[in-house]
């Protein structure tokens, strides 16, 4: 059975569990977070893509320094750094700055945390790494509401200072307007559930500025965004920015009902951080309506809920010391190099005796006549062979003295032709032909 967002391509999978790294950061889940970064460095690996296992690395960082790992996810991020510097790889280097930055936050070094994200928009404009540039200023947004909620907001509403002219307002539109360009970047990178993440915090954003409507459609993005979706930790998190929007009109049935199916959401998927608040907000609506014995029992699920997610922060935490895979895979990056991204860089073509060719003569005799009878070409065999002994694209080229568009054009035929997803499955298919 194939588990969705999942293929048999080896490359796609290795993106795809780094992509679902992040968003378990994002989401509050470092334990789950550690455990697809480690798929996909692993995968990374295997593939000889050094900057896929470097990005995995500090993703594995972060995980750690959102446990209070903070002394190993600082230096292996640092580590990350220079070899990434010495390389002259910019991307990384914009990675290596956010994930330095989102550590920082939880060792509550906010004014160095900011000279982070800075440097790290920075190089990530240079590239135009869409993706990237969002979650920079997305961090941003939420430490500018977090801000406003420090300094500005009196609890009780009778006592509510007017909005009009405070300063800590201008925060709150400083994170409004900051969403709006999160917005506008990960539409252009096409994921859904990271533009349902934001239209929550801009929801939040909104409900703060007593702006109920606009929040109101803020929500009905997000939940647009999330229908029909295996996303329990996103949805929870949907259901208690629409909770805080119902009572915000005074609508508290309503409001307890989501922040119920919110609460039991969280617990179903053992996210006891959102369990956690869903619970203590729910104390807060009962007793709003005079129901003390309802708003105890919510008190004490909280209670409950906040053991299990320290028990839950210690299991992670103990398997994170012995687990860390970024020591050593910092110390194999830091012997490597890597691959020229310029389109002027000089490459270079391994000489015939450099490349991987396995098996005798006579397998390779074997496995040339079944691929002439697959239907691929001399030539198609010619770059089949190149791909299985490891050489790139630009490699394949020069050796055969073909442009690396004509180069391409080959391989799309050899996968076409072999019904495989990309380089690993006709590298697979080649090396599985056999003389039975």
């Amino acid at each position: 059975m194939t588990v969705p967002g999942r293929t048999a391509d080896p490359r796609s999978n290795a993106v795809h569990n780094l992509r679902e790294a992040r968003i378990a950061l994002d989401e509050g889940r470092p334990g789950e977070a550690l455990e697809f970064a480690e798929k996909a460095v692993a995968a990374f690996a295997w593939l000889d893509d050094v900057e896929g296992v470097a990005e995995g690395v500090l993703a594995q960082s972060v995980a750690l320094g959102k446990r209070g790992l903070w002394p190993s996810a600082l230096d292996t991020i640092d580590r990350v750094q220079e070899i990434a510097a010495a390389n002259r790889h910019i991307g990384l280097q914009a990675r290596c700055s956010f994930s330095r930055a989102v550590v920082e936050l939880r060792l509550d070094s906010r004014e160095r945390s900011f000279n982070s994200f800075a440097r790290a928009l920075g190089l990530a404009e240079l590239t135009g790494d869409n993706e990237l540039i969002g979650s920079v200023l997305f961090e941003q947004a939420r430490v500018m509401r977090v801000q406003y909620h420090e300094h500005c907001m009196i609890r009780t509403e009778e006592s509510r200072c007017s909005l009009d002219g405070e300063p800590c307002v201008r925060k709150l539109r400083r994170a409004e307007a900051l969403c709006a360009q999160v917005r506008d970047r990960w539409k252009q990178v096409g994921d859904p559930v990271r533009m349902a993440m934001v239209n929550v915090l801009l929801t939040h954003v909104r409900i703060d500025l007593g702006e109920l409507d606009r929040a109101h459609r803020s929500w009905q993005r997000a939940d647009q965004l999330l229908a029909g979706r295996n996303r329990p930790v996103a949805r929870a998190e949907a259901l208690m920015a629409r909770a805080r929007l119902s009572g915000a009109r005074g609508r508290h049935p309503e409001q307890i009902t989501q922040l119920t199916q919110a609460a039991e959401l969280a617990m179903s998927c053992l996210a006891r951080e959102v369990a956690v608040h869903a619970h203590q907000q729910l104390s807060e609506a009962w007793e709003r309506t005079g129901d003390f014995e309802r708003a105890l029992r919510h008190a004490r699920l909280q209670l409950e809920q906040y053991r299990l997610w320290e028990l839950q922060e210690g299991r992670d935490l103990l398997r994170m010391r012995e687990h860390d895979l970024s020591s050593r895979l910092v110390e194999q990056l830091a012997h490597r190099r890597f691959e020229p991204k310029r389109e002027d860089a000089v490459v270079r073509v391994p000489h015939t005796g450099e490349l991987r060719e396995t098996g005798t003569a006579e397998h390779t005799n074997t496995r040339i006549a079944r691929a002439l009878r697959a239907g691929l070409t001399k030539r198609g065999i010619e770059v089949l062979r190149l791909v299985a002994a490891g050489a790139s694209t630009a490699m394949i080229a020069e050796s055969l003295g073909l442009s690396p568009k004509t180069v391409q054009n080959h391989l799309q035929r050899i996968y076409s032709t072999l019904d495989v997803n990309g380089r690993s499955g006709a590298v697979v298919w080649w090396m599985s032909l056999t003389d039975s």
